[in-house]
């Protein structure tokens, strides 16, 4: 099996869990399956970055990492759980003084003044890198049609990035970002912002289900798409400053779970912002 028919392949397989999941949310009135999958996608996420921050010659503090981000995340959903208004803030005061003075803490008493403050940034980057911008997918689901608009925005997102990557390969002929990624041209993201426009338009025709009108979604799927591009550079931007061609090796064609989810990592928070300041939803 080549590497497309694999990327196809395991593509259907994540999607028919995550529907799988939704699917199950929606026919016992919870949100308990999606909050799981996101904070275990979370944790796995934080992993893989301090990996990946680790082959470029960091140090961060990976299980005090990974466990805060999960600890965050699950902080964040449980207050929403019975609520449809989004109010609580995922980085709290009183959580991040208690982070950095454990941090603080951990780096005087197990390696003294050396790299401390690159230690401590990269642990606490990766926190904000990972688990805050992949909170914005719980604030999606807490808002009103929230599940219909995180399916929104992952269809936008990843079918976006589908059509970029299979036109591109065929069309493109000129680089985008030779730098920061080689295989990316112009000609993809043209294709991947036109697919996301029509991947927006088609789910919002769908009645019932469709959140915004035409104009809108038009304008939504050009600025998701846009942001999903974003978010697909910046992971590489990482991946080619450690040196490293994936994040992992969890997801065969893939990758890691981070080159999984790096678009939506910025087209989620684009995404709410979008439903909250258009006042297509209240906060």
């Amino acid at each position: 099996m080549n590497t497309l028919q694999t990327r196809i392949t395991f593509g259907v397989v994540m999607f028919s869990v995550f529907f799988s999941i939704t699917w199950l949310d929606s026919l016992f009135c919870t949100d308990i399956g999606f909050a799981g999958l996101v904070i275990l996608t979370g944790g796995i996420g934080l992993y893989e970055f301090y990996h990946i921050a680790g082959k470029n010659g960091f140090s961060p503090f990976r299980i005090s990492g990974i466990i805060a981000g999960i600890a965050l995340l699950a902080t964040y959903w449980l207050p929403l759980r019975n609520h449809a208004i989004v109010e609580n803030h995922f980085f709290r005061q009183e959580s991040m003084v208690i982070l950095v003075c454990w941090l603080l803490l951990i780096q005087a008493f197990t390696r003294g003044t050396q790299d401390a403050i690159r230690n401590i940034a990269v642990t606490i980057f990766g926190i904000f890198y990972v688990a805050f911008l992949l909170s914005f997918a719980i604030a999606l689901r807490n808002l009103p049609h929230g599940l219909s608009i995180v399916i929104l925005v992952l269809l936008v997102s990843k079918f976006g990035d589908i059509g970029g990557y299979l036109l591109g390969r065929k069309y493109g002929k000129h680089k985008l970002a030779k730098a920061i990624s080689p295989n990316k041209t112009i000609e993809g993201a043209i294709f991947s912002l036109i697919s996301s426009i029509l991947i927006s338009v088609i789910f919002n025709l769908i009645p019932h289900i469709g959140v915004m009108s035409m104009p809108r979604a038009v304008v939504f799927g050009a600025l998701v798409g846009f942001s999903a591009m974003l978010g697909d550079l910046a992971e590489s931007l990482l991946k080619r400053d450690a040196n490293v061609k994936d994040s992992g090796r969890l997801v065969p064609a893939f990758g890691g779970v981070l080159d999984v989810i790096d678009c939506l990592l910025v087209s989620m928070p684009v995404s709410y912002y979008f439903f909250v300041w258009s006042k297509l939803v209240e906060r």
